[in-house]
């Protein structure tokens, strides 16, 4: 029992030492991330972290340089930087992380040279997520809808054909799916209404669709149920004039014929497209199956793993706009300032908490051995008065 007392003892005290020295450490770094540069050197290391996969360590320091220097150029970077170390991560938690913080920055800067990057990478966040045509097409529609408000808030922005390759990637899934959806009302559940409904959202609002001619033989043969020839009759010419290469040439003029109509003959600049951009089997059978592959930046606005961490940090001062070097004050050096002074004054109006002192002679204040040695005399004075007047009193009972 007497040597468990002792181990309870003895762990008890290293724990106190261990819990001493922490603070030390605490105490030591706080005081390490103060100096001039630090701000810099604290960026450095965290995209250093970033860039070899430790995120939270990256994300540690530029919270660190944020909130010790709130003054610094590199604060707006540092924020950006951390949006990208989600982004970098990955998975769907870090990504919505991601999306925030640059949905941030923007609202924060919406002038900043950056912006129109920031919008395109909360484009790709959602990008990343879209699956196969025949899932949710939630942030094939985010995604779409980002990049349309990017380039109606940036107009002029030098990211318009990157841009517009999104949004034809991403609008080629978005028809796969109202098609796939088409044929499956057609086919199985024999829904013309159905049918008719995602036809024209193709037909309407994706004129660029790969298999844009299936929509509109879809489209005839649902028109044409529900007899209404002359919807299906423009469908059919549409498609003969435009499509020539079609799989579904031969069964719309048979249709139209059907219908008495005369075949149109096709348009001779579409047929030479035809030819040198009809897609493959392989391309028609990969697109049936997954869908189109969007190809997404693995690059962050401002983390590019690919560079150094000295070419990311140089990138990063020169958009924020801080000096290449910064060099430290020197002692004893005199600094000024025209700001005005922000501290608190009294309150009862009477003298400021300012005091000016200024060098001068000897009368202009009295040292402290000056005032000792006038208090001693004014003693020695008293004691003598009264000695003086207890002695006149014993002379004169």
């Amino acid at each position: 029992m007497k040597a468990v007392k002792i181990m309870i003892l003895a762990l008890a005290i290293a724990l106190s030492f261990a819990a001493c020295s922490g603070k030390a450490k605490n105490k030591i770094t706080l005081e390490e991330a103060k100096g001039p540069g630090r701000d810099k050197e604290l960026y450095r290391d965290a995209v250093d972290a970033i860039r070899k996969g430790a995120f939270d360590k990256g994300r540690i320091l530029l919270n660190t340089m944020i909130n010790t220097y709130p003054e610094s150029p590199l604060v707006k970077i540092a924020k950006l930087s951390i949006a990208d170390s989600f982004y970098l991560e990955g998975g769907s938690k870090n990504l919505a992380q991601a999306e925030v913080a640059y949905r941030e920055f923007v609202e924060f800067f919406p002038d900043d040279p950056l912006a129109d990057d920031v919008m395109i990478k909360m484009a790709e966040i959602h990008l990343r997520q879209v699956q196969s045509p025949d899932r949710d097409p939630t942030h094939a529609k985010l995604a779409e809808r980002q990049l349309k408000e990017t380039l109606r808030r940036y107009p002029n922005t030098d990211r318009k054909d990157l841009i517009e390759e999104r949004m034809a990637d991403v609008q080629e899934i978005l028809a796969m799916h109202e098609l796939k959806v088409a044929r499956f009302n057609f086919e199985l559940r024999q829904a013309m209404a159905g049918t008719q409904m995602r036809t024209e959202e193709i037909l309407n609002k994706y004129p660029n669709f790969s298999r844009f001619d299936e929509a509109l033989w879809l489209h005839a043969q649902t028109m044409a149920i529900q007899e209404d020839t002359e919807t299906a009759s423009r469908d059919l010419n549409r498609l003969l004039t435009n499509y020539p290469k079609s799989e579904y040439v031969d069964d719309a003029k048979k249709m139209l014929t059907k219908f008495g109509k005369a075949v149109p003959e096709p348009d001779p600049a579409k047929v030479t497209d035809a030819k040198s951009n009809a897609p493959g089997v392989m391309s028609k059978v990969t697109g049936l199956f997954l869908g189109t592959h969007i190809d997404t930046s693995n690059k962050g606005v401002i983390i590019d793993r690919e560079l150094k961490t000295d070419e990311i940090v140089a990138r990063a001062q020169e958009l924020g706009g801080a000096a290449k070097a910064d060099a430290p004050v020197t002692p004893g050096a005199e600094t000024t300032s025209n700001a005005p002074d922000a501290r608190p004054r009294r309150a009862n109006g009477g003298a400021s908490q300012d005091v000016e002192v200024k060098a001068g002679s000897a009368t202009a204040a009295p040292s402290s051995t000056t005032k000792k040695d006038s208090n001693k005399k004014d003693k020695k004075d008293k004691k003598k008065n009264d000695n003086d007047g207890a002695a006149k009193v014993l002379r004169n009972p």
